[in-house]
């Protein structure tokens, strides 16, 4: 599959969220959430200060969240801990362009621009895995100092409209590895963080794949 000739199950998936999004899911214990808090950007939160680090030890002036959702917290503070965070476009502070196909406010896509920083939080999971090199190329495209990217590598509490899990690209992170290296070789002088989430024996855990730079250096 390429950028130009995505698969037949990107496009089909792309309807599902754009039907979530307008009228909210169910849940696999059975509740239903909300059309409103149908991903809003709170997935982004987590690494909020991380991302703030990396701005500021790269010298980012731009970036782009691609797959943000509502991206309800870049204009709206938020809690992080025990501390009161302002909304995202004032605690990064640099040029933000907010991207994602499913959510009509942000559906558009400059091909020809790049970014300092692309961020891509919590997406390539809801990807198919046929889809997935094209999305990577894509980002190492666009992206001109650095990546950072968080993988859920389990299930989704979250069901498509068929009644599918919604993480439907579930792999293991020496399979991330594996796509993102490829990659990287080709462009070296970018830096590149996937933070590959999994759950071990109900706990979740970060394991960081680390491209040129390491993870502890902005925490």
């Amino acid at each position: 599959m390429t950028k130009n000739h995505p698969s037949k199950e990107y496009y089909k998936n792309l309807n599902y969220y754009k039907d979530m999004h307008k009228n909210g899911y169910n849940l696999i214990d059975g509740r239903k959430r909300d059309s409103k808090d149908a991903y809003d950007g709170k997935s982004t939160l987590a690494f909020a200060s991380i991302i703030k680090e990396i701005i500021e030890n790269e010298n980012i002036n731009n970036m782009i969240d691609y797959g943000c959702g509502k991206a309800n917290f870049y204009n709206n503070s938020f809690n992080l801990g025990n501390k009161v965070i302002p909304p995202l476009n004032k605690f990064w502070d640099i040029d933000i362009k907010l991207y994602d196909p499913c959510y009509d406010k942000y559906s558009n896509f400059e091909k020809d621009k790049t970014f300092d920083l692309t961020i891509c939080i919590d997406v390539l999971e809801h990807i198919p895995a046929t889809d997935i090199e094209w999305i990577l190329d894509r980002f190492f495209k666009i992206s001109k100092k650095f990546i950072f990217i968080n993988v859920a590598c389990y299930e989704a509490i979250a069901l498509l409209p068929d009644g599918g899990n919604a993480h439907i690209n579930i792999q293991k992170p020496i399979w991330w590895s594996n796509k993102i290296a490829k990659l990287v070789k080709a462009q070296k002088e970018l830096k590149v963080i996937c933070i590959c989430t999994i759950k071990d024996d109900g706990k979740i855990k970060h394991i960081p794949l680390e491209y040129g730079c390491k993870i502890k250096d902005y925490l």
